[in-house]
């Protein structure tokens, strides 16, 4: 996936468990007064998307219930099913629509949330260096930098007779 999202070898992999994030949201939440809905995407064919929108369609314009509008933003083409995605909703009953346009303002803490930083492993070694020391010694991340073995030749295994 790294020729996919870091076209240009400078891309970071941020990770993260749902576990963690769930935490980090669930203290936001109750600051914020939001509420929020996590879950896997469902990847689906175009033919039951477009089911599946057409009936939502139907039920939301007789009753509008947000939850279930949310529904469609858990459902992707199943062609991206190698994302195996994870998506967090955040809803804030209060707002009005013009008070939403560049989203919600919630406070969590990155060093809590994430658990490891990859670099792309086609990055120049000066780059690489550069990031991981910016990570960790200007940013103070104290949990595991590096760049990515995903194109490293293995070790070869020498068999002797």
């Amino acid at each position: 996936m790294w020729r996919i999202y870091s076209p240009n070898h400078l891309g970071v992999r941020i990770s993260t468990s749902t576990k963690n994030l769930r935490q980090a949201l669930e203290k936001a939440k109750k600051q914020a007064g939001v509420d929020i809905r996590f879950g896997e995407v469902n990847y689906l064919s175009q033919f039951e998307i477009n089911g599946k929108a057409k009936a939502l369609h139907a039920e939301l314009a007789d009753s509008f219930d947000i939850a279930k509008a949310i529904d469609l933003l858990y459902m992707k083409r199943e062609a991206f099913d190698h994302e195996a995605e994870y998506r967090v909703v955040l809803i804030d009953h209060n707002a009005k629509p013009d008070q939403i346009t560049k989203g919600l303002r919630i406070a969590i803490n990155p060093t809590q949330l994430i658990d490891s930083i990859l670099i792309d492993p086609r990055a120049p070694d000066e780059l690489a260096a550069a990031l991981a020391f910016y990570f960790t010694e200007k940013i103070g991340f104290k949990k595991k930098v590096q760049r990515s073995v995903l194109y490293k030749a293995p070790t070869p295994l020498v068999v002797e007779q």
